[in-house]
């Protein structure tokens, strides 16, 4: 048995496989992941989503196999649905190169939905919004003892000058914090993510994160939402608990969760009972939120 576990969790490193494959792959730990999904989501719909989200990035299948399934565990964890690459998503998961490891790996990226869906959720925040100013726009802004910000947007221009976010508390505090298009571009080149993926296909809603992530650590959120935000753009590292197998029927699924007919058996797991010995518990008691589109410029 130890040498069907070591050579099952050595399978862990290799690459994604192709569509067919990895969706095989993630039913046989759909059960692992379920578990940490938040019972207001529709475990057959994150299914779904997480199959597209590999669909639609044909890069992700030269990334591990780990890696991958440790995003979309991450996902799972903060109640998140991964999205396709358009910028206007909750999270998403892409392929970096890592040059420590010399090899592919996916990577768990927030989008500005959810970064802001992260900080409603510790209920001490009464509204919290984001915006992009464009040159024409009437703006000003003024910190000190007697802060102000003021915008009213023209319409003249869609190049991109500023960004701010926002944010009220419920005990009658604030904050606000504007960047300049060049602090935008700072952050933009020190991203791993900074010439592909939303960058890329929306510049001004990553614009939009880059400045709620700057006020992230001046709301009163959560320690699991200041982790989240800390820990964007990173491979989640779920390989204590993620056992990948690759000898997986297409059985049907039950509630959501696959019947596994056939896989090797790896370390935690009991080979008399099958009771998985690894567990992790789920990041926050995740809260659904309605979909509520933040305006941008």
């Amino acid at each position: 048995m130890g040498q069907l576990a070591q050579a099952a969790q050595g399978r862990t490193l290799q690459k994604a496989n192709p569509t067919g494959d990895f969706k095989l792959t993630l039913k046989s730990q759909w059960h692992k992941i379920q578990e940490v999904l938040p019972k207001t989501m529709s475990a057959e719909r994150f299914f779904q989503l997480a199959v597209s989200a590999y669909n639609s990035e044909p890069k992700l299948a030269d990334c591990s196999t780990i890696s991958v399934l440790s995003c979309v565990m991450k996902c799972a964890a903060l109640g998140m649905e991964p999205s396709a690459v358009d910028g206007l998503g909750r999270a998403y998961i892409l392929p970096f190169y890592n040059r420590k490891t010399g090899g592919m790996e996916a990577t768990f990226i927030l989008g500005y939905k959810g970064m802001i869906d992260l900080a409603r959720r510790s209920g001490e925040i009464q509204s919290i919004s984001a915006r992009a100013v464009y040159e024409g726009d009437e703006f000003r802004y003024a910190y000190g003892l007697n802060e102000d910000l003021h915008h009213v947007p023209m319409h003249r221009s869609d190049k991109l000058i500023y960004t701010y976010c926002v944010a009220h508390f419920k005990d009658g505090g604030h904050y606000f914090i504007v960047l300049s298009r060049d602090d935008v571009e700072a952050a933009r080149k020190a991203s791993k993510a900074g010439n592909n993926g939303p960058w890329r296909t929306n510049y001004d809603a990553m614009a939009v994160k880059t400045a709620i992530r700057r006020a992230f650590p001046y709301l009163p959120v959560s320690v699991v939402a200041q982790d989240a935000a800390a820990s964007d753009e990173q491979t989640p590292d779920y390989t204590s608990v993620l056992h990948p197998s690759f000898a997986v029927d297409d059985a049907p699924t039950t509630n959501g969760a696959p019947e596994i007919t056939a896989e090797v058996v790896p370390d935690g797991i009991d080979p008399e009972t099958g009771e998985i010995t690894a567990q992790i518990a789920p990041e926050s008691p995740a809260i659904e939120i309605a979909d509520e589109d933040i305006p941008i410029g």
